[in-house]
């Protein structure tokens, strides 16, 4: 039986976080949910009703992102599930001959634990599961029922 999987954020890659957010709040009026450095990267959550939108803003010249940004442009790079364990989600992914680049969960933004998905495995589409540190859980979707 599969692993219950909400979609819980949308990877979009920008140039700028700060122009981006004038745009998408001008259009969509999210919600901003902070904004912080995570390794090479400039992140930025907006709340998106059950979901969210994660703008990904490379700060490295030899960072992974610029170098997507170059070949692709701005725009949606991958797509990230919610789990409740993020170990039995990868362990169900394997068993279904699921290829993984993180097999063992790693720090994510916000206090997170993620895993990526070979992109080749799903048609193209890099996947990541993320399990969210109970606070942020909370934050991000304050009409969720806790307990």
């Amino acid at each position: 039986m599969p692993l219950p999987l909400n979609l819980h954020h949308l990877g979009w890659v920008v140039r700028s976080i700060d122009a981006s957010l004038d745009a998408f709040n001008a259009s969509l009026e999210l919600t901003n949910l902070g904004i912080e450095d995570y390794g090479s990267l400039r992140i930025c959550f907006l709340g998106a009703g059950c979901s969210m939108i994660e703008l990904l803003e490379p700060r490295d010249t030899n960072a992974e992102f610029t170098r997507y940004l170059a070949e692709h442009g701005e725009g949606i790079h991958h797509i990230a599930f919610g789990v409740a364990d993020i170990a039995a989600a990868i362990n169900d992914a394997r068993s279904r001959g699921v290829t993984l680049i993180d097999e063992q969960p790693r720090p994510g933004a916000r206090n997170s634990l993620i895993a990526f998905v070979d992109p080749k495995t799903p048609d193209g589409v890099l996947i990541e599961f993320v399990q969210d540190h109970p606070e942020m859980s909370r934050l991000s979707h304050p009409d969720t029922p806790t307990g």
